[in-house]
């Protein structure tokens, strides 16, 4: 007697579908982290609105001097041509100024310059919730 052996090439897609939505939901849980900016800074308290505008270009400026556009390290001078580039191809972008509380006042002012040598549509600076203390991942926007 010959017996008869069938292969079943059928696939199983439940074990698909549980890995794929278990990366979907890392991915969701990391996103917000890999959105924050790698610089730390102690922004200043203000009571203003929480801004959760999507289409904004930030500009940090640490303790010790680094600027950021983004996440590009740049000199005062660039802040301007950088930014005059980015709003070319994004012309509604608001700009948000992150600057930490204990910077000078004159180097705030010299950032808000150049900034502003771009002509953006809004210029915003972030800050932290009154009593808060240290800077929180979710800054407030003052505008």
């Amino acid at each position: 007697m010959k017996s008869r052996i069938e292969l079943s090439t059928k696939t199983d897609v439940v074990p698909v579908i549980n890995v794929s939505l278990v990366v979907v939901l890392t991915l969701m849980i990391i996103a917000q982290s890999i959105n924050q900016a790698d610089t730390d800074i102690n922004l200043p308290e203000a009571r203003a609105t929480q801004s959760e505008e999507e289409n904004k270009i930030e500009i940090t400026c640490n303790l010790e001097g680094q600027i950021f556009v983004g996440e590009l390290e740049v000199v005062p001078s660039e802040i301007a041509p950088m930014l005059g580039e980015i709003l070319r191809d994004n012309p509604g972008a608001i700009t948000v100024v992150r600057a930490d509380r204990d910077l000078l006042y004159g180097k705030i002012e010299e950032i808000l310059a150049e900034v502003e040598k771009a002509h953006p549509s809004e210029i915003s600076l972030a800050t932290s919730p009154e009593g808060a203390g240290e800077s929180t991942p979710e800054g407030v926007v003052a505008r």
